[in-house]
């Protein structure tokens, strides 16, 4: 019932949208110009225009569209966190995409000539505001939920006083290399074109997935790192004296994350290159970390071991 409500909470904003956007375009129709000013350049003038029925279509179709993905991403996110966190930012998403068509539809009623027409940019306060209210309105109405329990840390590793210990493993993310390197594809594509505005950012962007797409996970007696195979920085490291526990868990990246990459969620953060298999820590703040990577069950026995020898030392 709770995933139901937080579905509904996200897909009603959408509904609300599309409807006022929809109803404020037919009530002006006959006022409208043939063609429609629909993109304004940064001081308000008119720089795109679409004609009347594809900007009614296109908008209607926007709306619905961004609303189906985040009512998707909120029922299918099994942390409550997460989907009240996805329900909250599509709220407010859906007033920060209705708003200004609804707006366009005004600026152009009864106007002869869209070249002339012009966007206050007050409109753009009005624009952050609204969506921040909206969304923090819903975020309000969800109930949180209580708090899952956490899990048992796993047994630890016994080590002597003195005793060296570490652990590494290589991960690799098949899929998210093959999309950087179809992004790369398309920014030599466009160069080979001579489209070097767009050659660049796609050769770039494509260059830094790839390099993200493999990470090595250390466990040793300075605490967890995280880190690109390629590149130095950034890392992901949490101190051994920060670290309170942890455990291999099993971890649904889009249910509980909302997808792949470095996620973060209320409490816990994660560097995420598939689902399945994790290494949890647990750090003295409250905060969880997650970390996909096999043989994890070994990596938190060792983890705890150091943490309990580290506490003995200082203790």
């Amino acid at each position: 019932m709770a995933a139901i409500r937080r579905g509904f909470l996200t897909a009603a904003p959408f509904g609300v949208a599309t409807a006022a956007y929809a109803g404020v375009f037919m009530a002006n129709r006959d006022r409208l110009p043939g063609r429609i000013a629909t993109h304004f350049s940064a001081g308000g003038g008119a720089d795109d225009y679409m004609s009347r029925p594809a900007a009614l279509w296109t908008g209607c179709a926007l709306i619905v569209g961004v609303g189906l993905l985040f009512t998707v991403m909120t029922l299918a996110s099994r942390d409550s966190a997460a989907s009240r966190l996805s329900a909250a930012v599509g709220s407010g998403t859906a007033f920060m995409v209705g708003y200004p068509l609804v707006v366009t539809v005004l600026v152009n009623t009864d106007v002869q000539d869209p070249a002339g027409v012009h966007l206050p940019l007050w409109h753009i306060a009005v624009l952050l505001a609204g969506g921040l209210a909206t969304g923090a309105l819903v975020w309000l109405l969800l109930n949180a939920g209580p708090r899952p329990e956490p899990a048992p840390p796993a047994p630890a590793l016994s080590l002597a006083r003195g005793e060296a210990a570490a652990w590494s493993r290589t991960m690799m993310s098949r899929a998210l290399l093959t999309a950087a390197g179809a992004v790369a594809l398309g920014g030599l594509c466009a160069l080979v074109f001579g489209s070097l505005g767009t050659a660049l950012p796609l050769l770039a962007l494509g260059l830094m997935c790839a390099a993200f797409t493999c990470v090595r996970v250390s466990v040793d007696r300075r605490g967890v790192t995280v880190a690109s195979t390629v590149l130095p920085r950034p890392r992901l490291a949490l101190p051994l004296g920060s670290i309170v526990g942890a455990d291999s868990v099993e971890v649904d990246a889009v249910g509980e994350f909302g997808g792949w990459g470095y996620r973060i969620r209320p409490n816990r953060r994660g560097v995420l290159l598939r689902s399945g298999e994790a290494l949890s820590v647990r750090t003295a703040g409250g905060r969880e970390y997650v970390v996909t990577v096999d043989d994890s069950a070994t990596a938190a026995a060792l983890l705890n071991g150091l943490t309990d020898r580290h506490a003995r030392e200082r203790g």
